[in-house]
């Protein structure tokens, strides 16, 4: 878990500045592990499957500007890049690199269905990806290098100037403004205006988050008076973070959040659930054939342990497992196999499982849930 500033503990950070204020963390970590270098992220952006981009700092003009082109790059590429102002950013980087799942542990009091993704930059010096905004929840972790953060609550002016692919707010000082090293950490609530340039080669690694807006629940919400704002857990209790769980609570302020009322709350819980295990297109993993659909499951039926596909999206609430945007009935009995299942990233159904732990396992087989071993 990170190391927070003062005598700060969990509840405090919630309490003083989840969704409310940043926070600057010097130090929150003492080494950054797991961790990749710049040329497995170099790897990674030539894949097909891989999101990626580059954002070039242009200043040879009167004013700063900022491009952006999108992977997946050339091996020949990457390596005439300049020595300078330009950051190369992957994000999914855990569905990828399964092992780098393990950085969610420095936050365990955020629930771990509220986590989007790893995005890991790396930026040549004077690189960055200029002053803007976001919508949701990120942690910043500084590895290698150094970056200079300018960070402020106030509201800054848009720039449509600055850049004709990225949406960027005008230049700022703001109220921080710290060279974070290895190990420090910025936490930003949304809409929080950023701004970071790196001073010296480094990898920085953002733990973003996602809030669904009320028109992604819209089909669930017939009733709902408001639909483009997006789901706020402000007062979050660490006591909520269970691995893979959504709690009732979590639907209760979706729906007035939402402005519908109370009387769609088990609908809710469902469609929290579908959006938080929904998988992008290019990073879903493929349903098994029948073949491989069999031995998957005799192999679960045999007592094997089997691992969660890097890929794989999980989620339960107190009635349901979702898996990959599905959902099917949570059997009963199995909530401890499924916190465990959601915090190892892997199954093994206990001897005397009843038999609709079975069917439970069986549909995820058929989601795609697990990784396929001959």
């Amino acid at each position: 878990m990170l190391k927070l500033p003062g005598n700060l503990d969990a509840e405090q950070f919630l309490a003083r500045h989840w969704q409310k204020k940043p926070l600057l963390m010097p130090q929150a970590v003492d080494k950054l592990r797991p961790a990749v270098t710049r040329n497995e992220l170099a790897w990674l952006a030539t894949l097909d499957d891989v999101e990626s981009r580059i954002v070039f700092t242009d200043r040879s003009h009167d004013r700063v500007r900022y491009r952006a082109e999108t992977g997946p790059f050339d091996e020949e590429f990457l390596a005439a890049l300049p020595a300078r102002d330009w950051t190369l950013l992957v994000h999914d980087v855990e569905k990828h690199l399964p092992t780098m799942r393990r950085l969610f542990d420095l936050i365990p009091f955020i629930p771990d269905w509220r986590i989007d993704d790893l995005m890991v930059s790396f930026a040549a010096p004077g690189g960055g990806v200029g002053p803007h905004r976001d919508n949701y929840d990120v942690f910043l972790c500084q590895g290698i290098g150094v970056r200079e953060w300018h960070v402020t609550s106030d509201d800054v002016a848009n720039d449509p100037h600055a850049s004709d692919d990225l949406a960027l707010t005008t230049e700022f000082t703001g109220e921080i403004s710290h060279e974070c090293r290895n190990g420090d950490v910025l936490y930003l609530p949304p809409g929080v205006a950023h701004w970071g340039t790196a001073h010296r080669a480094c990898l920085t690694y953002s733990i973003g988050m996602r809030a669904p807006q009320v028109s992604d629940l819209a089909e669930t919400l017939p009733d709902a008076e408001r639909d483009d704002v997006f789901y706020t857990d402000e007062n979050l209790q660490a006591g909520e973070a269970r691995p893979g769980y959504i709690s009732e609570i979590a639907a209760h302020r979706a729906v007035q959040v939402s402005g519908a009322g109370d009387s769609g709350l088990e609908q809710m819980t469902q469609a929290l659930g579908r959006f938080a295990t929904e998988t992008k297109q290019w990073i879903t993993p493929v349903s098994p054939d029948k073949s491989e659909l069999g031995e998957i499951v005799a192999a679960l039926e045999a007592g094997k342990t089997l691992r969660i596909h890097g890929m794989t999206r999980i989620a339960w609430s107190d009635d349901a497992v979702f898996v990959n945007g599905g959902s099917t009935e949570r059997p009963p009995g199995s909530r401890q196999v499924l916190e465990n299942l959601c915090a190892q990233r892997k199954l093994q159904l206990p001897s005397d499982a009843a038999p609709a732990w079975h069917g439970m396992a069986a549909w995820m087989a058929k989601r795609g849930a697990f990784e396929y071993v001959k």
